[in-house]
């Protein structure tokens, strides 16, 4: 189904990639039980502000782009695009294969400065890499102070594409002494990669300490011998890991859907029986947006079937109360005023218990916020995309309110923002101004989970989570989440690198998540409703307690 937003500019999933937040307040975030000591970062080597603290070593001859290199992501892309081929979509059809930059621009979860080791650009600019002037190179970490720490996470975004005989390897040192190898990416099915490709990433090592250790040296070893493919990392921070869970610990427990627009009607019986069983006594059923469909030519009649069809759906099913967001295809009608589609969005909403007004809201769900935002009906003209300043000015005072009060919040809302979630690098989801806007205000918070749809792209992807840091924000940024969809997949284009089609081998993968809410960390769990099985999981650190 197209998603039908104004155009501005797979490998399986790795489970259980934990996001590290720091302390903010001492209050519990909801559930029951005592809170247990949290997670705290001991170093952040994200290369924006500290390229300087890493230090390179590269055999053989230095040359521009053979071995490690620190460089802002979008130079990295312009540098490996083709010279003198066209690689314009609406003028050079069909285009050049050489225009798909070999999936560099696939990691959508990296901003800013990077560090990458690119065979393939270094050949390109002139490097020779063959069997006999391969490229061995070693980016090391300075010695992190360990603080008396029995273990340690190392958590970074990585970008990896496995070319033939290529070996990237992670390995600690403690003290100055012997290197241990923690992580091997290769093309044998043993390594961390399975022998395949991994696209934007997130690797979460826990490392033990040796009695005694005081400081750790991480290092990140590329070797090839082939002029091509490359190793990418982001945002390498050294973490304090969680504690296991009290076995007496009682989560609130939500469900999320996302996406039926009609076309996944078929699926939402699995879908609720699905939540049911994975999250029983659930507080709410979280709705991410495109209940319906929305011709563009639908009439009032027209859009309240649809609205009904859902409906019908939910029949049947015990639910707990429903919280939607709206989403585009709720507003998507020509015929229909943007303010009686709003109405009727509102007007379902409140059948299934919402109980608001408009389309942005708070409710409290077993002492766990929730923050809805979406589209208005009648926005003055000289405010923004559909959002109005009262809208940010509510945004804003209830993220300062619950991060004073320590609480971990969860913010939804139809649209991702781009370069965080899985297929967000896209052409497709350019920011706008008041999504600036609205990132900006969200990135100040790391006690934010903030739930998208709208993609439609599989939360079996490794990306379909991401710890983002915004230029201004909190240094350990918000936690951003894909909530699948019930409608039909997405997936990048097989004709432009820079924008997304149906994925055709799988065009039925509907999915759904569950959100575990605990003392000192929630939990959200990615569901294949096809099978029933779980695919994907992420624990992200509740800000509010503290080690």
């Amino acid at each position: 189904m197209a998603k039908s937003v104004p155009r501005t500019r797979f490998a399986l999933a790795a489970v259980a990639a934990a996001l590290v937040l720091l302390p903010t307040a001492a209050a519990q975030a909801g559930g029951s039980g005592q809170a247990q000591p949290g997670q705290k970062t001991l170093w952040r080597g994200d290369f924006d502000g500290a390229s300087s603290a890493w230090s390179v070593q590269t055999d053989g001859t230095p040359a521009g782009w053979r071995g490690w290199t620190f460089t802002q992501r979008d130079d990295w892309f312009a540098t490996a695009a083709p010279a003198g081929v066209g690689c314009d979509p609406e003028n050079d059809q069909p285009l050049d294969q050489r225009c798909f930059l070999d999936g560099r621009q696939q990691f959508s979860r990296s901003r800013g400065v990077i560090a990458v080791a690119d065979n393939g650009v270094a050949a390109a600019k002139g490097a020779t890499v063959d069997g006999d002037h391969p490229v061995n190179s070693t980016l090391v970490s300075p010695a992190v102070p360990l603080n008396s720490r029995k273990a340690i996470e190392l958590v970074f975004s990585s970008h990896y594409r496995q070319a033939h005989k290529a070996v990237g390897r992670v390995t600690v040192a403690f003290d100055g002494g012997a290197e241990t190898e923690i992580l091997r990416y290769s093309a044998a099915r043993t390594s961390a990669n399975g022998g395949e490709d991994v696209i934007s990433g997130q690797e979460v090592i826990r490392v033990k300490v040796p009695s005694g250790a005081r400081t750790a040296v991480f290092r990140f070893g590329y070797s090839s011998n082939r002029p091509q493919m490359y190793w990418a990392v982001d945002d390498v921070l050294i973490r304090t890991p969680l504690p296991a869970l009290s076995s007496n610990a009682k989560p609130v427990m939500l469900q999320v859907l996302s996406d039926i627009q009609v076309e996944g009607l078929p699926y939402t019986d699995g879908a609720l029986d699905l939540l049911r069983r994975e999250a029983p006594g659930a507080k709410a059923l979280l709705f991410d947006g495109d209940i319906i469909s929305g011709p563009r030519e639908a009439t009032q009649e027209q859009q309240v079937h649809e609205y009904a069809q859902v409906s019908a759906a939910f029949e049947g099913h015990k639910l707990p109360p429903v919280y939607p967001a709206i989403g585009n295809h709720d507003v998507r009608s020509r015929v229909l005023t943007k303010q009686q589609q709003v109405d009727n969005y509102v007007t379902w909403a409140n059948q299934w218990g919402a109980e608001i007004t408009k389309p942005y809201y708070e409710k409290v769900i077993g002492g766990v916020p929730l923050v809805v935002l979406g589209e208005e009906g009648n926005v003055p003209e000289d405010e923004k995309q559909d959002i109005s300043d009262a809208q940010v000015a509510f945004l804003i005072e209830r993220l300062a309110y619950w991060s004073a009060k320590g609480k971990q919040v969860l913010v939804m809302r139809h649209y991702p923002f781009e370069w965080t979630v899985s297929g967000s690098y896209g052409d497709f989801y350019e920011n706008g101004p008041r999504d600036f806007e609205l990132e900006k205000i969200i990135g100040k918070y790391p006690n934010v989970i903030y739930l998208s749809g709208h993609t439609h792209w599989s939360p079996y992807r490794r990306d379909w989570s991401a710890r983002v840091v915004v230029d201004g924000g909190h240094q350990d940024g918000y936690t951003a989440i894909n909530t699948g969809a019930l409608a039909m997949e997405f997936a990048p284009s097989p004709d432009n690198p820079w924008d997304e089609d149906s994925a055709t081998d799988r065009p039925e993968s509907p999915a759904v998540l569950t959100v575990a809410v605990y003392d000192d960390r929630t939990i959200v769990r990615a569901f294949d409703v096809l099978t029933g099985e779980q695919i994907n999981e992420i624990e992200v650190a509740n800000p509010a307690t503290r080690r």
